[in-house]
């Protein structure tokens, strides 16, 4: 699941510990999803063994992970770098001159290529860069503006956000053909997500007049719509929604609880509480946050689909897993940037280094 949305959420959070409340979405503000409470609890235990026969890597346990790290010290331009087979850091971004640095990448389904957005200081324009480049650091380019960036699960095109913080514009959404560049808008929403049958996508919109005796509230709907623009369907109102990565099953999340169903939304069952949820590759299990620590660091479990706990109370944010889902990629923000690779099975950490926003899936 993205890493906007998280740092999104990472920051209503750390508002909601300084003022006891949450944040509530507003037309006239940079939109997010719902951020709802969680219990402190976290998810039930389980009598279950832990799976320690899940299949185990080959080589270095952070192969194939992208994550951020500053090549020049106090230099302000960071930039993404990929770890290789025997644990050593290449550096895939900066080749071009146009960009002032690279955060927050993510990788195509195919692992051929990597999408990245600008700095937040120094970048072009206010709403934000987004580059692609090729996995082995060729072909760097700008690609659009915007933010929120959703790979097509043939690799072929990418959805992107674009809000601009300076207006009070709506904020609209565009389909961008990476080969060619062209750009074709898709509407007014934000967090656009593509479904797995990569014929449809979710997104967000704020929705006035939706509460009795107050037409001035906001309500935050999820929808679903085909890439023409027709079928659109509305799926639940002030709840977030993730599809598991074949289609066949989504969570909701509501009020920092946490829902298992049918992907239309439909027939939901509890199965947790917490917040952020993001499914393994073979979609068997959910990693979610239930609390915070003494830093505002999200507290991690990774529960099964009957919301039984397979290990819980490690500490990370940015969680995104191993293609092979036997290792999780996580970032510690405090007291400076870690990123930590832990054993999908255990929570144990395998690795660490310096740096931020891992990425490992798209």
């Amino acid at each position: 699941m993205t890493r906007i949305f998280t740092a999104a959420l990472l920051v209503l959070v750390l508002t909601a510990c300084a003022t006891g409340g949450a944040a509530s979405p507003s037309a006239s503000e940079s939109p997010s999803a719902p951020a709802p409470s969680a219990s402190p609890e976290g998810p039930a235990e389980s009598d279950a063994p832990s799976p320690s026969a899940a299949p185990q890597w080959e080589g270095h346990p952070a192969a194939g992970l992208a994550l951020v790290q500053f090549p020049i010290p106090d230099s302000p331009a960071s930039q993404v770098f990929v770890v290789e087979d025997d644990g050593g850091m290449r550096q895939v971004t900066g080749s071009s001159t146009s960009f002032n640095g690279a955060t927050l990448p993510v990788w195509s389904p195919d692992r051929a290529q990597i999408a990245f957005s600008g700095p937040k200081v120094g970048g072009d324009g206010v709403k934000g860069e987004i580059g692609v480049v090729n996995a082995d650091g060729t072909g760097e380019r700008e690609i659009s503006e915007g933010r929120d960036v959703s790979w097509s699960p043939d690799g072929t095109m990418i959805l992107v956000g674009e809000v601009d913080d300076v207006t009070s514009d709506p904020p609209s959404m565009y389909l961008v053909d990476v080969a060619t560049g062209e750009i074709t808008d898709v509407g007014i929403g934000y967090q656009p997500r593509w479904l797995p049958d990569g014929e449809r996508f979710s997104f967000y919109r704020n929705v006035q007049g939706r509460v009795p005796d107050d037409e001035e509230a906001i309500s935050t709907v999820l929808f679903v719509v085909a890439l023409d623009g027709s079928e659109q369907v509305e799926i639940a109102e002030n709840t977030e929604g993730y599809w598991s990565p074949d289609g066949s099953a989504m969570v909701l999340v509501r009020e920092g609880t946490i829902s298992l169903a049918e992907p239309d939304g439909t027939d939901a069952r509890e199965i947790a509480d917490g917040f952020q949820p993001v499914w393994s590759p073979d979609g068997t299990r959910i990693l979610l946050e239930y609390a915070h620590d003494e830093n505002a660091t999200p507290i991690l479990a990774v529960i099964d689909l009957d919301g039984e706990r397979i290990w819980s109370d490690v500490p990370g944010t940015f969680p995104t897993w191993s293609p092979d889902g036997t290792r999780i990629a996580v970032e510690i923000p405090y007291p400076e940037p870690m990123v930590q690779v832990l054993d999908a099975a255990t929570g144990d950490v395998l690795w660490e280094v310096e740096g931020s926003s891992p990425a490992w899936t798209n």
